[in-house]
């Protein structure tokens, strides 16, 4: 697999994938099926596959397996188009920038639980931009610390925080 043809044509395969059912698709499908024109291929012929393609992974309740699926199928066949034609290598590598360009953005989301038991306290972050929800719950008459100031700080003491004053950092 160390293959610089094969690793192209996985990349082209993985890019094209993407970009079904995304308003990147219908550029990504005109660019592939003329590319394959060029390698020989009747055009709509190709277009019918791609549209094959891109019902599956649309249509597909849990697409994580048909995207592979489909990423196989369209690996093997620009691997064959790129050993038939190494001439198409360039127009190839085009096609995967200009689609890459117009994909939307690769969103990543954290999901993070914590929990503490038995009176213990737990808080998290994660990344850039992070906010912190934290829930304090009591059992059957337990008593939670509370953080910065409580019921056992009074008034005016160095740990307790006025609930009127935002500077002290109670929201609610």
């Amino acid at each position: 697999m160390a293959d610089p043809l094969t690793a192209l044509a996985m990349t082209g395969a993985t890019t094209l994938v993407a970009s079904m059912a995304t308003s990147a698709w219908q550029s990504a499908r005109s660019r592939t099926a003329a590319l394959f024109h060029r390698g020989g291929e009747d055009e709509r012929l190709v277009g019918t596959r791609l549209d094959r393609s891109a019902a599956r992974v649309e249509g597909a309740a849990e697409t994580d397996g048909v995207r592979d699926g489909q990423i196989g199928r369209w690996r093997d066949d620009f691997e064959d188009l790129l050993r038939d034609h190494p001439e198409a290598e360039g127009e190839l590598r085009g096609l995967i920038q200009e689609i890459q360009r117009q994909l939307p953005p690769v969103r990543q989301q954290w999901v993070q639980h914590i929990t503490a038991r038995d009176g213990g306290s737990a808080y998290g972050a994660q990344g850039p931009g992070s906010s912190v929800n934290v829930h304090h719950h009591a059992d059957s008459g337990h008593q939670l610390p509370l953080p910065h100031g409580g019921p056992a700080d009074p008034p005016g003491s160095p740990g307790s925080a006025d609930p009127a004053d935002p500077a002290a950092g109670n929201s609610r």
